[in-house]
């Protein structure tokens, strides 16, 4: 097979599809593919045949659980498509997708409106400084395409202009652009025109003066700043599509091809310089996309593939990439080479023979190379790291155990590869509890993760609720004091330890401090009382739970110049800590969250009622547009373990939410007692 040919940097289109699930998005993806020839027919998800729902997990549940690269030419250019889910347990899959592109397509069902993923997508593409245009789909289906347009401009801003317009009853859409005449199923196509060049002249002094003049404005100077406009952010372009008839497919074509940003006119930022330290440095460093620099790319996703091996897809930021360039990874010394530059379509991987500055691809079979990486020539800066946007926190959490015995390593194994391919999935062992602990954004976002642990690496857990990671902390000053003393006929051991504990403020967490005077505790043995205060943190009196939030201070003491040891000093430091803490009404504490749930108007009443009994604070809500309400809330993690399932019961599927970590706060002290009551349970019984 012959390599596929090969773009230079002004004709790449590089585009992320994004938008809540249900919108559309492959079924567009797949719209495109077709209409360029990458596909014989359409696929559909209905059918689970669609070249980005290859995985068994996107077929099982009917939508996208991963990201899916795509590509196809269209009039001597390149559209390298990256397909993202839409639902909101795998939004870090449609984060993490954003700085491999120039343009975000936000992709909305025009029978549901603006939906919660649609907002967080649309501002998050503008953060990263993306050119952003929106994709009403599903027209066909609709009843007030004007209504939604209002939403839309009221939810997401007034720099939405409508570019086309849907007509002949849907069946077809009329370019309000560099057309003045027609008739619409909505709206008016002059004022439609008016509307938008009264926004894009903005951009350009001379122009503005002669629209102000009443003068004609000639349309390629219109859409120049019509580009400028889209490319700022200035201006959102709204157009219509009906992916599965195929309405409205051509027009979007040719405005990806013509009209959005290249590698060389996009403004993201992409690198900054400082290594690994996110505070080493905030300012983002231009590097155009010359092909003929030296290359620098960004490895933006990593897939574990049953043919290929890990796949590791990356941006090319400039400079081109061959079989045989030779690369490093960061501050590396060694040099890598390709060996193979992959193109990716869906499950299929064609080579090309090089990939120049701008372009998507991947390589195979470098174990070492992980995500976030920035690939170099050698003779390229060492010192740099991607711009990330801003990942939400998982805070969802499962403990899985193995099925079959001996299995613990190959989960781990599984579990660390499955981390690579998804920033917002976690797992870690629990010290206190001892339990494997897997942690994402959602119930379905977890049941995906143990489904990919079956079907790629054969391995099954059972999965339970986490034990919560509770705290312990003081309410008060106290003193204690210990006297270790040890004889057995030989060598004796003794320590005597005098300090202090104290609160601090929440998330202050430890701190020790050394007030001994006059040698009481000789200066080498010091450090072995700080040893035993840390042995006691860590299994606190109350539930055995890390205490924190405590000041200790060591300020008296007595030793031995022949039995006074390390050993005896730490267990002296450990047990006065445990006599001064007991004294210090020790509290328990827990983690607290804050909350975004959104939900239908209609469940505004019950669901803030349901987050009142979970013992949530209302801090405030909001109703959006399209019949919506946001609720922000502060709740313990404690109440929310099935809120995920529950939520959705409640709002017929229509409710979801995301949560991250906040601070501590001190349990009731009901709940103090019965935590306290099971810890000891146990150890009674044994």
């Amino acid at each position: 097979m012959n390599p596929l040919p090969s773009y230079r940097p002004e004709q790449i289109r590089n585009i992320v599809l994004l938008g809540h699930s249900g919108a559309g998005k492959t079924t567009l993806a797949e719209a495109i593919a077709h209409h360029c020839g990458v596909t014989t027919r359409m696929g559909s998800v209905e059918d689970a045949n669609t070249v980005s729902d290859f995985e068994p997990e996107a077929r099982l549940h009917k939508h996208s659980t991963n990201s899916v690269l795509m590509f196809a030419n269209y009039q001597d250019k390149e559209i390298n498509l990256i397909d993202t889910p839409g639902y909101p347990d795998f939004v870090g899959q449609a984060l993490a997708a954003i700085p491999a592109v120039e343009t975000a397509v936000i992709v909305v069902n025009a029978l549901q409106g603006v939906e919660f993923n649609t907002r967080r997508l649309f501002h998050a593409a503008g953060e990263m400084g993306l050119a952003r245009m929106i994709v009403i789909n599903r027209i066909d289906q609709a009843t007030d395409l004007a209504g939604l347009v209002q939403q839309l401009k009221a939810s997401l801003g007034s720099q939405l202009h409508c570019i086309n317009l849907p007509c002949n009853n849907k069946t077809d859409v009329i370019d309000c652009f560099d057309q003045l005449t027609g008739t619409a199923d909505f709206g008016g196509v002059a004022d439609i025109h008016r509307e938008m060049v009264e926004s894009v002249v903005e951009m350009d002094d001379a122009q503005m003066e002669k629209y102000l003049a009443g003068e004609p404005i000639d349309l390629a100077q219109l859409r120049n700043c019509f580009i400028q406009a889209m490319n700022s952010g200035h201006v959102v372009p709204v157009l219509f599509t009906s992916a599965k008839t195929g309405v409205g497919i051509e027009d979007l074509l040719h405005i990806l091809a013509e009209d959005v940003p290249s590698p060389v006119s996009g403004r993201a930022k992409r690198l900054i310089a400082g290594g690994s330290n996110p505070e080493a440095s905030a300012s983002p460093i231009e590097f155009p996309a010359d092909p003929d620099a030296p290359l620098l790319a960004h490895v933006f996703k990593v897939t574990s593939d049953p043919y290929v091996g890990k796949l590791c897809m990356m941006r090319i930021l400039q400079g081109k990439l061959e079989a045989a360039t030779a690369f490093v990874y960061g501050a590396e010394k060694r040099t890598h080479k390709a060996g193979h530059v992959l193109k990716v379509e869906g499950r299929e991987h064609p080579e090309a023979s090089v990939a120049y500055a701008g372009d998507i691809v991947a390589v195979a079979k470098l174990d070492d190379l992980h995500v976030d990486a920035v690939v170099h020539s050698p003779v390229a800066p060492n010192n740099l790291r991607p711009i990330l946007p801003h990942y939400p926190t998982p805070m969802f959490s499962v403990a899985v155990t193995p099925k079959s015995r001996g299995d613990e390593a190959k989960i781990s194994a599984a579990l660390a590869k499955l981390m690579e391919e998804d920033p917002t999935f976690r797992a870690s062992h629990d010290p206190q509890t001892h339990e494997l602990v897997i942690h994402g954004l959602g119930d379905l976002h977890l049941r995906v993760v143990l489904e990919k642990m079956k079907n790629r690496f054969n391995l099954e857990v059972s999965a339970a609720p986490p034990r919560i990671a509770y705290r312990e902390s003081i309410g008060l000053f106290a003193e204690g004091h210990y006297r270790h003393k040890k004889q057995s006929g030989g060598a004796g051991q003794f320590g005597e330890v005098y300090l202090r504990v104290e609160p601090l403020e929440r998330g202050k967490g430890f701190e020790f401090v050394n007030e001994v005077f006059g040698g009481a505790i000789p200066g080498q043995y010091i450090t072995s009382v700080e040893k035993g205060v840390h042995d006691a943190i860590e299994r606190g009196p109350l539930a055995g739970y890390p205490v924190q939030d405590v000041r200790v201070t060591v300020y008296d003491g007595k030793s031995h110049p022949v039995d006074s040891k390390d050993i005896a000093f730490r267990i002296a430091g450990k047990m006065a800590f445990l006599d001064a803490i007991l004294k210090a009404r020790p509290v328990m504490l827990e983690p607290i969250v804050t909350m975004e749930v959104v939900v239908p108007e209609s469940h505004l009443g019950s669901t803030t009622g349901d987050l009142n009994g979970r013992r949530g604070r209302i801090v405030g809500t909001d109703l959006l547009p399209g019949g919506l309400a946001v609720i922000r809330a502060a709740a313990p993690l404690a109440e929310l373990t099935q809120y995920d399932n529950q939520l959705r019961s409640a709002t017929g599927g229509q409710g979801s939410f995301v949560m991250e970590f906040s601070h501590y706060e001190a349990v009731p002290p009901a709940m103090q007692i019965k935590l306290a009551a099971q810890y000891k349970a146990p150890a009674m019984d044994n």
